[in-house]
């Protein structure tokens, strides 16, 4: 029985192993066998593809800049190896040696430290008594600083000569780059077999720093990610996407390298040549992105002119097509007190605030699915006061009001109002509200079926969900329903205004342009409620809280808010002084939806009553620009 165990235990291991060789790590062992028994190399990685806005306007383009390489022949010599770096020092432009670079120039051009070593150092290792491992550390150890100080021209050479022999000696390395067409024709002159030139890519940004860090960057494979990008058949060497779109569409905008076969004389005979990557056309429209950049920046100037607008650094804005998920643009700019700009843009994904009454229309759903609104009913606005608690009111008295106007008039009251009764209690004077965990995840879940407090599921690499409050207080709830709890990022609240605009269809955002819409979820509210939260987000731009934000004629939908927050002023890691935050997110026209616009200003003030109507010009401005197009 035992020897069936073993016998049946080898197999499995057999088995396991033939399927990496053959299933998981096929591609990677399949091209070193290539390597191996075929003597194949690759040239340098290829021309990537280029990113377009959705008119074909490029974005990231390539750039052709001229590379001097060094292809090592049979037997070589380093005399002739110094020759040719001694040829070439005159081109060389930036340079930089380490220790091990100087000494081994040292032992290569000193009969490989030979008289470093005594002899009868020589005899023990004859006797081997000391290693070869030995030798050399000893040699190492000898040499000193004084026997490799080099004049400026001789660190030249050693430079070169370094680079002549890093890696493989089949592989090509690379001396010069950037060589001008004058600075080859030189090159060119001096007929070095070994020496040619090849023409290398680098990416170029047309719109400069615009939305340079959503295109992300190309660099050397991460370390952690090395053993997954070699089973798919990369080199070592590879320039791969480490970020942004880059990253995410890597393999779409990577190219075809070229492939060589390594002839007996080690040269080189090309048997593929390379191919560009493709193009990805995104859903931006730099047009669109440029205007909104410029409004940003202008209105965050007279912004800061206020007194009250101390802690006020930093603003977000984005655009988008409500029927799509496509991001037409989004932009976060940080102004520093000289009143220039720092693109935050990637913060968009990562950062994230108390949104306040924006989020409203999720927290009528929540009523409408639990019973807790009663459809067109009417109540007096007025305050809620919780034991031990201060009285919590809206921002003034807003007198009767129903599902509909309290979204109007932002209603803070009907709000505390449903949330009590979601919970399956009745709001009294002063009463004690006990609350659970459930109570809060049932809100987390409405809200989470319209994108806040969870991924958005856009593509790029990173995306944060917020922050979720952990205290579990019947306030606390009550400020969850108005917006002040949780924490949203603000891509979140542009799939937010589009699952409202597409009447509880949620769909992942896109920033590349697709011929289709992912669905994600459906919120499960009935048609005839999104028409009340429609009408009320409606009524908001006309004779609400935003009545003179957009232009009426546009028939926008959506909502205003504001948060009550903290700062931390002194950078001492303490959030202590209150500041609100102020945002707003809408789509237009009400009956076809073709945009949403959001626009986040954290920290604007820490007085309402003296507050920059930062969202609104910005609107202002933004909508009737959109409307022009």
């Amino acid at each position: 029985m035992k020897r069936k165990l073993f016998i049946f235990s080898i197999f499995c291991v057999f088995f396991i192993i033939l399927y990496q060789i053959n299933g998981l790590n096929h591609v990677y062992y399949s091209t070193l066998y290539e390597q191996q028994t075929n003597k194949i190399v690759y040239g340098s990685s290829a021309m990537r593809g280029r990113i377009l806005d959705r008119n074909g306007k490029v974005l990231v383009d390539n750039e052709g800049y001229i590379l001097v390489v060094y292809h090592k022949p049979v037997n070589e010599t380093v005399e002739n190896q110094i020759y040719i770096a001694s040829l070439l020092t005159p081109f060389l432009k930036d340079f930089y040696l380490t220790e091990t670079n100087l000494k081994n120039y040292y032992l290569a051009t000193n009969n490989n430290g030979k008289e470093l070593i005594t002899e009868s150092e020589w005899q023990l290792w004859d006797e081997r008594k000391l290693t070869n491992e030995d030798i050399s550390k000893l040699k190492w150890e000898r040499i000193t600083n004084e026997m490799i100080e080099y004049s400026l021209e001789e660190q030249k050479i050693i430079y070169l000569f370094s680079k002549m022999n890093e890696g493989y000696s089949y592989e090509d390395k690379v001396l010069l780059e950037d060589v001008s067409d004058e600075e080859l024709a030189k090159i060119t002159e001096l007929q070095i077999s070994s020496i040619r030139s090849v023409i290398e890519a680098r990416r170029v940004y047309p719109y400069e720093d615009t939305l340079k860090s959503i295109f992300g960057s190309i660099g050397s494979i991460p370390a952690e990610s090395l053993s997954t990008y070699l089973n798919d058949g990369y080199a070592i060497n590879d320039i791969v996407g480490v970020s942004g779109l880059e990253k995410e569409y890597e393999n779409i905008l990577k190219g075809k390298k070229a492939k060589y076969v390594i002839n007996s004389d080690n040269t080189l005979t090309l048997i593929e040549e390379s191919k560009p990557g493709s193009d990805i056309v995104l859903n931006i429209d730099i047009d669109v992105q440029l205007k909104l950049e410029s409004i940003l920046k202008e209105e965050m100037i007279l912004a800061s002119k206020r007194k009250t607008s101390t802690y006020f650094h930093e603003a977000y804005a984005m655009v988008g097509d409500p029927k799509t998920g496509g991001v037409l643009a989004l932009s976060g700019l940080k102004m520093t007190d000289e009143k220039t700009f720092q693109d935050i843009t990637i913060t968009v994904f990562t950062s994230s605030y108390a949104m306040g009454s924006v989020v409203k229309g999720a927290s009528n759903t929540l009523g409408y699915l639990t019973g807790a609104i009663e459809v067109g009913k009417k109540i007096k606005d007025s305050c809620v006061k919780l034991y031990s608690e201060p009285a919590k009111c809206s921002y003034t008295s807003l007198g009767y009001i129903d599902d509909i106007t309290a979204l109007k008039t932002s209603s803070n009251y009907y709000q505390f109002i449903t949330a009590i009764r979601s919970t399956g209690q009745k709001y009294s004077y002063n009463m004690k509200f006990s609350v659970t965990e459930e109570n809060f995840q049932k809100y987390r879940d409405v809200f989470a079926s319209y994108g806040l407090g969870t991924k958005t599921e856009i593509d790029f690499p990173i995306e944060y969900t917020g922050i979720k409050g952990t205290t579990i207080a019947g306030d606390l709830l009550l400020n969850f329903a108005i917006g002040q709890y949780d924490t949203y990022t603000p891509i979140s609240l542009m799939q937010y205004i589009h699952t409202i605009a597409m009447y509880g269809n949620r769909y992942a955002l896109k920033l590349k342009k697709e011929s289709y819409n992912t669905f994600l979820n459906q919120v499960g509210l009935e048609e005839g409620y999104y028409d009340r939260i429609t009408e009320g987000m409606y009524q908001v731009f006309h004779g609400g809280t935003a009545s003179s934000y957009v232009a009426k004629n546009l028939e926008a939908v959506g909502k205003t808010g504001t948060a009550e927050t903290f700062y931390d002023s002194d950078a001492d890691g303490i959030v202590d002084t209150p500041v609100i935050n102020s945002t707003l997110a809408y789509y237009f026209p009400r009956s076809d939806p073709k945009y949403s616009v959001v626009i986040v200003a954290p920290y604007l003030t820490n007085s309402s009553s003296s507050s920059y109507p930062f969202t609104k010009y910005v609107s202002l401005k933004i909508s009737k620009y959109l409307s022009s197009l």
